[in-house]
């Protein structure tokens, strides 16, 4: 379903992830992808590894030069006789997914398995390391023909913070705060307060998603199902719907 939201990562005082999202943005939807996630501490540790070592913000040119290798995947797509099923002709889910509108929460596990895959290469070169004495040799003498190795796993990123300000489709937005450890679930629009997440986000009088509930991570990770999380969240809805 075409529920609008946007995923944030804040960490050393800042926003490192802000990804926008078409789909299921909801609670049910997106909201269980991250709690899934966060309800696991070693995918926190290589969230934080893989947004130190792996994430990169490409340029204008950069982008432009991948709009047009997508453009040319999604021709060649056609071209060939694909036939797209749901996503399939996505060029940006395809080739550069953590740049594209439906990876939604997977944008969590696209960074974490970029640490993950950093520290298997790693671990390929310590075992390597113990017999290059000929690549190393070779490499010298300008023949890297030998040596082991692999592309580096970068995910490019594209801050999109500026989607809350948008009171009629940011249905949803939700922030994984690494510094204070808690995820923060928001819906709806509200007017800017000075202690509000958004609060340096656009013009002092753009509106922003209100703030539905604020669980801890260690909170998180003590609840028995995704149930027990939604629950959580609709008992705090019903009880800001009976307030108004």
């Amino acid at each position: 379903m075409g529920t609008r939201h946007i995923i944030c990562i804040f960490w050393k005082g800042k926003f490192l992830v802000a990804q926008y999202g078409q789909w299921d943005g909801y609670p049910e939807g997106q909201g269980v992808k991250i709690f899934r996630f966060l309800s696991v501490q070693r995918n926190i540790d290589h969230l934080k590894d893989g947004l130190e070592k792996r994430v990169y913000y490409p340029t204008i040119e950069q982008l432009r030069t991948m709009q047009a290798e997508v453009d040319n995947w999604e021709h060649n797509f056609f071209q060939n006789g694909g036939i797209a099923f749901g996503n399939e002709r996505n060029g940006w889910l395809v080739l550069y997914p953590s740049l594209a509108r439906d990876t939604g929460a997977q944008i969590l596990r696209l960074i974490a398995h970029a640490s993950m895959v950093k520290e298997d290469e790693e671990t390929r070169e310590e075992k390597d390391d113990k017999s290059t004495e000929v690549e190393k040799s070779d490499e010298k003498n300008g023949d890297s023909s030998s040596a082991v190795g692999s592309k580096e796993t970068r995910i490019p990123i594209q801050l999109q913070l500026g989607f809350v300000n948008d009171g009629l489709f940011c249905e949803w937005a939700y922030v994984i705060d690494l510094d204070n450890e808690v995820f923060e679930v928001f819906g709806g629009t509200v007017d800017k307060d000075d202690h509000h997440r958004f609060k340096d986000v656009g013009d002092e009088r753009d509106s922003v998603p209100g703030l539905v509930c604020s669980l801890k991570f260690s909170e998180l990770q003590l609840m028995k199902s995704q149930e027990e999380f939604l629950g959580k969240v609709k008992d705090v809805l019903e009880g800001t719907l009976e307030s108004d």
